[in-house]
């Protein structure tokens, strides 16, 4: 019986044991993000659909007093995003890049785990990094253990090692809540030309993808 026991134990050890892993398919998200170089958080509430590579963030920022909104759209798929300003009615249409999935790259560093609340309600959070011997980590992410819903993220820039930004994901919820978040703005359909990615959009899109670098 204890020789049973055992074997059970070490199946369900194996079943959970830390190994990079991709977040659900579709997924809703708050999440929020400070640079090194900002006084100030930017809020996200973003829409994540992997099989129709495509993801929609709303972000709120504070500058100054001054509340901030915008949307970006990412349509992977088709190679075209867009940054689009509630307030000035003026988008910006660009080129997304090849979709990278939200998850835990297959060649990452296990760097530990640890217990978020208390008993009975604690949640196991694995931590992974890019680093490698030779190199140390731009990037630091943090997945919960068994559905790998991300929790938060550390990302240096490397085109500037002094900026940092560091991220919190909070009430995830699995599947695509609103799809029509995924609509183009009515200004951005007009748009027939592309522009050079904005640095805030490139910013946006590494709360996903985990990297500045393409």
């Amino acid at each position: 019986m204890k020789a049973i026991l055992l074997i059970l134990a070490a199946l369900v050890a194996v079943s959970f044991a830390a190994r990079p892993c991709s977040a659900p398919w579709e997924l809703t998200f708050r999440a929020s993000r400070h640079d090194q170089g900002d006084t100030y958080y930017r809020r996200y509430y973003t829409e994540y659909d992997r099989p129709n590579q495509r993801v929609v963030m709303f972000e709120e920022s504070f500058t100054g007093g001054t509340r901030e909104l915008r949307e970006f759209l990412f349509l992977h798929y088709i190679d075209t995003g867009f940054e689009y300003d509630f307030k000035l009615k003026n988008c910006t249409r660009f080129r997304t890049g090849p979709f990278r999935p939200f998850e835990v790259p297959y060649n990452s560093t296990y760097e530990g785990s640890f217990q978020v609340g208390g008993p009975g309600e604690d949640l196991t959070v694995d931590i992974w990094s890019d680093r490698i011997p030779t190199r140390r980590e731009n990037w630091l992410g943090q997945f919960s253990l068994r559905n790998c819903y991300p929790v938060s993220q550390f990302l240096v820039d490397t085109q500037n090692f002094n900026r940092t930004s560091i991220s919190h994901f909070f009430d995830v919820v699995q599947g695509i809540v609103n799809p029509n978040d995924f609509d183009v703005p009515t200004e951005c359909a007009r748009l027939t030309t592309y522009s050079a990615m904005p640095d805030q959009a490139r910013k946006v899109r590494s709360l996903y993808t985990g990297t500045l670098d393409f």
